[in-house]
């Protein structure tokens, strides 16, 4: 009997393991995003990184707004990255996002849940390039939540990201 609850528990501790350590595949392409922090999935060295075609495989959202740093409406697509911070069974209220030029910026996850903003990847169809604020940028629906349009939000729309930290703050 001991040896069967031994080799039980040995088999359970090792799917367990198996799963646990069912880290993400490893992206194909060009890395794009690595988000590090809160999270218990990794496909690198405490941090788990991203391809354009890892980021498409999740649910896709639109918004279609006029921008301060762009003329005329312009329709996005992109992600809510609450739904890659699941994937990652990530836990955080907040992303505290970098750009290739080493700005920061944390945006609470409630702007993407409560306000629908999104992390674009393209742009009137297309992917947007680096050379036009890319390749991924956090995209407030400005028509709908004209109230939106302040130096706040303003300084949560960064461009040109390249990673994400997760973290919990004020709680």
């Amino acid at each position: 009997m001991k040896r069967l609850f031994w080799n039980t528990l040995t088999m359970l501790c090792a799917t367990l393991s198996m799963h646990a350590m069912a880290v993400l595949e490893e992206p194909s392409g060009n890395v794009i995003l690595a988000v590090s922090g809160n999270i218990e999935h990794f496909n690198s060295p405490q941090q788990a990184q991203f391809d354009f075609a890892m980021l498409k495989q999740l649910p896709a959202y639109e918004i279609t707004t006029q921008t301060p740093w762009e003329e005329g409406v312009h329709h996005y697509v992109g992600f809510d990255p609450s739904d890659l911070l699941e994937q990652l069974e990530a836990d955080g209220n907040v992303i505290r996002l970098t750009a290739f030029n080493q700005y920061i910026t944390e945006v609470p996850l409630t702007d993407f849940e409560e306000l629908g903003a999104i992390i674009a990847y393209q742009m009137d169809g297309a992917d947007i390039p680096v050379r036009n604020k890319g390749p991924l940028m956090v995209i407030y629906d400005f028509d709908q939540y004209p109230e939106l349009r302040n130096e706040t939000y303003y300084g949560r729309s960064i461009w040109q990201i390249q990673s994400m930290h997760v973290l919990t703050l004020g709680e």
